[in-house]
């Protein structure tokens, strides 16, 4: 029971998070209770106030409007002239001394302006010049009757008054006078019954005139004709200005103000209620709101806890089943009373299912490890980062020599075994690698010690086991010492093999059955241009490139290995600069059995003959003027190139190129045109390349044989050829400039006569010159 009440236990914790959730759903309902609440009382007691002040203010319009029609029938029962008026003033306003008790004073005025009579009597007032005041100005001048503001009266007394007067005309309508009734501000006729109107127990109103913002009614006599100056937009100035409102104020601990317009009067009313009056019932409001949290809170605990204790009865029942569950049964659980429980009952008996299983799969594994490494020629062994041995298979037991003290070396450090001549780097090393965590794969060779035999060449490698716990490490010893031996009588052959090809004046190529370069000699180095670190391992057909040379056709090195090895062939070789050197191959084979069975040897020896030859070409294939290929020269070199089977497996291209001056034909008789010629001659050669066949035919024109080219590449480089050829301008030829005209065919599948593959390449020349023209 203690442990129940215990923090760490689920139910009181789930006690305390229901309770907590309880208290905090009551906190939040009835805090959004009470501000809804307080709202709402906002909302009425600004009502309430609102009604009350228009009711007032109703009031107020009605007792303005009774005085202002008794001063207005009262005035209209007269039709007195001017004249009448000042000398029967005495009778006149004694007919209205009725209106004394709506007025504190009535008042008779003449036409221009002065007092002429009064009741009740004050003196010095009779006589007194009004005509200078706002109200008989207005008066006399609209002919119905006005509510002046507040103003101070001409005397011996001085009077704040408001007057209410009524124009007096004669039987013509002219103005004969006016009648004035006054009320004194602080009197009791009229203002002191406002004054006594209250909002509340402590609230008031006031009045205040919209044309002088003076305040003509208010409970302190020392703020009567106060000037009340608004701030800028504020709903008092909109107030001023006609418009009705309310408000709640900051200053003098807040106040309920609303505002009403009088209709019969420029006159704004005021209710000024404090808001602590006011709003005194909200402390009601959330005192009941605090008992309710009290009572919330009392009541969320038992509950909070009652509910967690009927929820977690199935947990026990849980507990006991697990715990009566027999070692090796598979019998699943059940939970009766709640969905999730049961999930993990079914979750629990699972997993006691899948460990059971997994320990028979460990126990399968841990065995055939045990048995491929007892057979493993490699020798296996687990240390850690000390080097202290856990494990060895018997071939690591076997290197060492250890097969009959295997228990002595478990437990101490694998290192023992190592020779002295290697002990201390290696030490060092494992030592350095161990302490850096192990990262990446630990390589060595060294010897290992043997108990009855010489020491034996090993090859170390080393990993981690894992990331987390104390590290361990996994190594694998292999036996090299047959290798080693094996390696360096290979390396001595290799050494003399050099020896060999560095003594001959040929140049001798040496790769593996792939055509991979093995070995260059001197001589090969300098032919091909390359060192031997470039070409070591990478494919010959990278750095040799090899034509017919009556065709100028590349042949591939699988083709020489297949029908010429074993005889010399005469070549020409391709070099970087693209310019064709006669030499003679000679290809052999490796046929004896071993590890250099299929190896080819190459032997490249320069053609001194054909090179002279070459450099003495045949004056009948040449054209004298230019030193280029002749009609018969471009027709032989097609026809070699129709009749070879492999011409059509790669794109050749023959063009036709027509020089034109002034848009006539260049003729080759003409004076200069032998050095246009020779220059344009000489465009072709630095432009084109050096297998490329280039022939001057007649006149102007010239034959192009472009080997293993793209049209759209040819296209490119003969538009640019034609760009420099109109940029020459020879001293002893015309000034004006070159043009040229091309036509580009390639050699297609049916070709079959050289000729005729000229001339079509001459009427796309032809084409092109006449759609230039048209443009």
């Amino acid at each position: 029971m203690l442990q129940t009440f215990w923090p760490g236990s689920l139910q009181a914790r789930l006690a305390l998070f229901c309770s907590v959730a309880i208290l905090l759903v009551s906190l939040l309902l009835s805090g959004v209770g009470y501000l809804q609440d307080c709202a709402r009382l906002r909302r009425l007691q600004l009502q309430h106030a609102e009604d009350t002040v228009s009711r007032l203010a109703d009031d107020i319009d009605e007792r303005v409007r009774s005085r202002q029609v008794q001063l207005e029938q009262a005035a209209a029962n007269l039709q007195p002239s001017a004249a009448e008026v000042r000398s029967q003033a005495e009778d006149i306003i004694r007919r209205f001394r009725l209106l004394k008790g709506s007025f504190n004073s009535i008042e008779l005025y003449s036409a221009d302006g002065r007092i002429v009579a009064d009741y009740p009597a004050l003196p010095g007032r009779v006589g007194v010049d009004a005509s200078d005041r706002d109200y008989f100005a207005r008066t006399r001048q609209l002919l119905r009757p006005v509510v002046s503001g507040p103003l101070q009266a001409r005397g011996s007394l001085q009077r704040n008054v408001v007057m209410f007067t009524a124009p007096i005309l004669d039987a013509h309508g002219q103005f004969a006078g006016m009648l004035g009734g006054s009320l004194e501000l602080s009197a009791t006729e009229f203002f002191g019954d406002l004054r006594g109107m209250s909002l509340g127990n402590s609230g008031y109103i006031t009045l205040t005139a919209r044309p002088s913002r003076q305040l003509i009614l208010h409970p302190q006599r020392e703020q009567l004709l106060r000037v009340v100056q608004p701030a800028a937009n504020s709903t008092l100035a909109r107030a001023l200005r006609g418009e009705n409102g309310s408000e709640v104020s900051d200053g003098d601990g807040g106040n309920l103000l609303v505002y009403r317009n009088l209709h019969n009067v420029d006159w704004l009313l005021t209710g000024v209620e404090p808001t602590q009056e006011a709003y005194a019932p909200l402390a009601d409001i959330g005192n009941e709101y605090l008992v309710l949290l009290a009572l919330a809170l009392l009541l969320a605990v038992p509950l909070a806890w009652r509910g967690a204790q009927r929820l977690l009865q199935p947990l026990t029942a849980l507990q006991r089943k697990i715990r009566a569950m027999p070692a090796g049964e598979d019998a699943a659980i059940a939970v009766e009373g709640c969905d999730e429980l049961q999930t993990l009952a079914t979750t629990v008996a699972d997993v006691y299912a899948e460990r059971r299983s997994m320990a028979d799969k460990l126990a399968m594994r841990e065995a055939m490890f045990r048995a491929l490494h007892n057979t493993s020629p490699l020798g296996v062994f687990v240390c850690d980062a000390d080097g202290v041995l856990s494990y060895g298979n018997k071939a690591m037991l076997a290197m060492a020599g250890m097969e009959r003290s295997a228990s002595y070396w478990f437990g101490r450090r694998w290192l023992e075994a190592v020779h002295s001549s290697d002990y201390q780097q290696l030490q060092a090393d494992w030592r350095q690698w161990s302490r850096d965590g192990g990262s990446g794969e630990f390589r060595r060779q060294f010897r290992l010690n043997h108990v009855r035999h010489e020491p034996l060449r090993v090859a170390l490698r080393c990993s981690r086991l894992g990331e987390g716990g104390a590290p361990r490490y996994l190594a694998v010893l292999e036996d090299i010492s047959e290798r080693e031996t094996t390696r360096s009588a290979l390396q001595a052959e290799r050494e003399r093999l050099q020896g060999l090809l560095q003594g001959v004046g040929d140049a001798v190529i040496l790769t593996s059955q792939h055509d991979e370069v093995l070995q260059l000699n001197m001589p090969a180095r300098q032919l091909l241009g390359v060192k031997l670190e470039e070409a070591q391992g990478r494919s010959l057909s990278l750095f040799v490139a090899l034509n017919l040379p009556e065709r100028g056709q590349p042949v591939s090195l699988a083709m020489l290995t297949e029908l010429h090895r074993e005889e010399t062939l005469a070549l020409d070789l391709l070099g970087r600069d693209l310019r064709r050197l006669p030499v003679l191959l000679n290809l052999s084979v490796v046929a004896a059995t071993g590890d250099m069975q299929g190896y080819k040897v190459w032997v490249l020896r320069e053609d001194a003959a054909r090179r002279r030859l070459l450099s003495q070409p045949g004056e009948a294939e040449r054209d004298s003027g230019t030193g280029l290929a002749n009609r018969r020269g471009m027709l032989a070199a097609l026809a070699g190139l129709l009749a070879d089977d492999l011409g059509s497996t790669q794109p050749h291209c023959v063009a036709w190129l027509e020089l034109k001056q002034d848009g006539v034909p260049l003729d080759n008789t003409q004076q200069g045109s032998e050095a246009q010629l020779q220059l344009v001659a000489a465009v072709l050669q630095r432009r084109l390349r050096n297998s490329d066949c280039i022939a001057h035919l007649e006149g102007g024109a010239f034959a192009l044989l472009l080997y293993r080219c793209q049209t759209g590449h040819a296209e490119r480089i003969l538009q640019s050829i034609c760009g420099e050829i109109a940029r020459l301008h020879p001293a002893a030829a015309d000034s004006s400039a070159l043009t040229a005209s091309v036509g580009i065919t390639a050699l297609q599948a049916g070709d079959a006569v050289a000729q005729e593959v000229l001339q079509r390449a001459e009427r796309r020349s032809r084409q092109a010159r006449v759609a230039a023209a048209d443009k």
